[in-house]
């Protein structure tokens, strides 16, 4: 039971980790679907370039430290349900994949950003047109891994609600704020305009679950739900 315990506050100690380095990833990544409409955005681009990488390589290290999240948990999920465990894992495996393909394409404008400045450029708008469908690109597969995500962190919540390795309110509103979070992804591909809050409200559940796991950790008493 003290193992589990120590589980859950290894989970809550990666969580604050993960959100430490996923807010300077946001930050330096400095994309929009807005900044084509500017006429010098791959000079805005290449000048940016550090800071993207940067932006790049924390994402990545974030969702790979989700995959240790994942794979911390499936254990614990195996002895509840095994197929659950599988599905649970092979999520967070899909999550990775897209995450490493929108980071690619992030590269590949990168890249035409640089054949832009350096480069003798004969057709502006070609440039133009390209640097904004590689940004729709990056967007598109951004939503689908939230959506992966949603999916993954729903297991999670269940799982915890479930075995009560969590207070039960705390796992209810995991899985209502990330039902929310999955619902307002759909909006969006449907071109719908959805509100910042559906996506936000589900940082406040984490950071609470974060704090409650580093100072408590998993029940140690609990008996796993069949």
């Amino acid at each position: 039971m003290e193992t589990n315990q120590k589980t859950g506050r290894i989970i809550g100690f990666l969580l604050l980790l993960i959100m430490g380095l996923g807010i300077p990833s946001v930050m330096f990544r400095g994309l929009s679907t807005s900044l084509p409409s500017s006429p010098d955005f791959l000079n805005q681009i290449f000048e940016n370039a550090v800071e993207m990488r940067i932006s790049m390589l924390l994402d990545i290290l974030v969702s790979a430290l989700w995959i240790v999240v994942a794979t911390l948990l499936f254990p614990l999920i195996k002895r509840f349900n095994h197929r659950l465990a599988l599905g649970f894992f092979g999520i967070w495996m899909t999550y990775f994949a897209i995450i490493i393909f929108s980071n690619i394409s992030h590269l590949s404008l990168l890249s035409l950003s640089q054949e832009f400045v350096h480069g003798e450029v004969a057709n502006i708008e070609y440039f133009t047109i390209a640097g904004q469908l590689k940004i729709e690109d990056y967007f598109w597969a951004h939503f689908f891994a939230i959506m992966f995500y949603a999916a993954a962190a729903f297991i999670f919540y269940y799982f915890l609600f479930r075995n009560k390795l969590v207070p039960r309110i705390l796992s209810a509103w995991g899985m209502l704020a990330i039902s929310i979070v999955f619902v307002g992804c759909w909006l969006s591909i449907f071109d719908m305009n959805v509100s910042f809050h559906f996506f936000s409200q589900n940082g406040l559940h984490m950071i609470v679950l974060m704090a409650w796991l580093i100072a408590k950790g998993f029940s140690p008493g609990y008996t796993l739900a069949k």
